[in-house]
């Protein structure tokens, strides 16, 4: 099949355009940046000229991070569940970078167990920081940079978790990364187009890290945390996988993939849904007359707001 000169020089020019985009040295912060994935994602953004805050709670990884990765790091000890440390880190990310192109609300938890025998203060601890932190993360760089007038783009880390149902055992964790999605894509519609979003959606992904239950102040459960590693040990490697986040929000990608499987689960879910609507509220039903932003419209339309 030939190709036309027009569809060559489309082509050509979308190249230059991506080649452009990924020569540019970026500003970033990263929470959850002083290991795992975090610390790749930051690791990228400075091997690429640009520079990074890396933010995290553990003090000393994040002083051996900074280390590492030299002198365009930026440590800020933060804890993302708690609005004020958030909202000083913003602050504190501006003064050190000056500018700020990328933020990465990559932070969270997860402690596996069947839904039965989950604690509450498991899911506190998991909601706060995978879902809390990550919506005052981005609600507080979307205000700065609305304020300033700036652009800049949060990408959240969602997971394959976001997509379907993946394995049991982390039921919690899936909640969480639902969450996310849903947030970023309500998000992404509320912003100016000063403000664009992403959500990562890895797979498995070996970050060195396992997260231990008698850190964060649980009773340690052995079993669990042992089949942990030895499954992240089996994983995609954490560097390919924040190489992946990283380019693609520079590209401007609204899902980011790295894992081919997930979508089993993303599938799975999608033909349910699918089955559910052609049986239970077929085409053809008087379904448009709910759609929530035309009735909106229509009420708006009606009696419009004051001046």
């Amino acid at each position: 099949m030939r190709i036309s000169t027009l569809t060559r020089r489309f082509y050509w020019r979308w190249s230059l355009s991506r080649r452009i985009q990924m020569a540019q040295s970026k500003n970033a912060v990263v929470t959850g940046g002083a290991s795992g994935m975090g610390l790749e994602m930051a690791r990228h953004i400075v091997q690429r000229g640009g520079k990074a805050v890396i933010v995290d709670m553990d003090r000393d990884a994040l002083k051996l991070a900074a280390s590492e990765l030299g002198e365009n790091a930026f440590p800020v000890e933060t804890d993302v569940s708690v609005e004020s440390d958030v909202e000083a880190m913003a602050d504190e990310a501006f003064e050190q970078l000056g500018r700020v192109d990328l933020v990465f609300a990559n932070a969270g938890l997860q402690f596996d167990a069947p839904l039965l025998e989950a604690t509450p203060q498991e899911f506190d601890l998991q909601y706060g920081t995978n879902v809390k932190g990550s919506w005052m993360t981005a609600r507080a760089f979307a205000r700065r940079w609305i304020d300033r007038g700036e652009q800049g783009r949060i990408c959240f880390t969602g997971s394959e978790h976001s997509l379907g149902f993946q394995h049991d055992g982390a039921g919690l964790y899936t909640g969480t990364k639902h969450a996310i999605l849903g947030l970023a894509d309500v998000m992404r519609r509320e912003m100016p187009e000063s403000v664009a979003i992403s959500v990562f959606c890895p797979g498995l992904v070996n970050t060195g890290f396992y997260a231990s239950r008698e850190k964060a102040g649980l009773e340690e459960d052995g079993e669990a945390l042992r089949t942990g590693e030895k499954l992240m040990a089996r994983g995609m490697p954490a560097s390919k996988a924040a190489g992946a986040a990283v380019e693609g929000a520079i590209m401007g990608e609204w899902l980011i993939m790295t894992h081919a499987v997930a979508r089993e689960g993303a599938k799975e879910r999608w033909d349910e849904i699918e089955d559910a609507l052609k049986r239970q509220a077929p085409p053809g039903s008087d379904d448009a007359n709910y759609k929530v932003t035309e009735l909106k419209k229509q009420i708006e339309s009606e009696d419009p707001p004051p001046r």
